[in-house]
């Protein structure tokens, strides 16, 4: 495709930028998935998140590299640097999309740690087996704040990229959070609950300044 392809692609993906009403109804699941997965996690810990636990926490320490490498992608560190590579593209609507909604992800999920006080899975799983990978993640563990961040960016991409890449951004979340519970970090709750307001930043961001159809033309 040349240049002028693309820039006339892009220039009619952005004429087709509305506010979408329904954002609003995904913004509101997300944070009620997170708060309902939050007093489950308060609660109680299932056998059944145990097991899902021990599954990935025990996985062969041949991953250990690429896992570490792409859970990078959920701290914060990442939302500047994302914004970035999207203005080296002269992506000035998605640079700021990326960078509000990161923002707004990482800092939903501090203060809702705070309120809810979970521990990490080496304080809270009895007789615990954790294997913990790396230095020791510190403070309280639900949310997810690397997959709070991981979720919004790529959902805050999404309606920019084309079909094949829209792929790859939605595995970004899902290496993160199963990262997160390899290194010994999270408990899956946490994770989900990370994806809950990461997706809900991404949305709020998009109801607020507009976004591009997902139905819009690749090519």
């Amino acid at each position: 495709m040349t240049d002028v392809a693309v820039t006339a692609k892009r220039s009619r993906m952005m004429e087709g930028a509305t506010r979408h009403p329904r954002d609003a109804i995904v913004v509101v699941a997300g944070l009620a998935t997170a708060f309902v997965l939050s007093l489950i996690r308060i609660e109680h810990i299932s056998d059944a998140e145990r097991d899902v636990f021990d599954a990935i926490n025990h996985l062969s320490d041949v991953v250990a590299t690429p896992t570490e490498a792409v859970m990078m992608l959920g701290t914060f560190i990442a939302v500047p640097i994302v914004a970035i590579v999207a203005l080296v593209f002269r992506r000035l609507r998605l640079a700021t999309v990326l960078l509000a909604a990161g923002c707004l992800a990482y800092a939903v999920a501090r203060v809702s740690k705070l309120f809810i006080r979970a521990g990490r899975p080496l304080e809270v799983l009895p007789n615990s087996d954790v294997i913990v990978r790396g230095a020791a993640a510190l403070g309280l563990g639900f949310p997810s704040g690397h997959s709070a961040v991981s979720a919004a960016l790529a959902f805050g991409a999404l309606p920019y990229l084309p079909r094949p890449w829209r792929y790859v951004a939605l595995g970004v979340p899902l290496v993160v959070g199963i990262a997160r519970v390899y290194v010994g970090a999270h408990l899956p709750l946490d994770i989900v609950g990370g994806w809950g307001i990461g997706i809900a930043a991404a949305f709020a961001v998009h109801l607020l300044v507009g976004r591009p159809s997902l139905r819009q033309p690749d090519d």
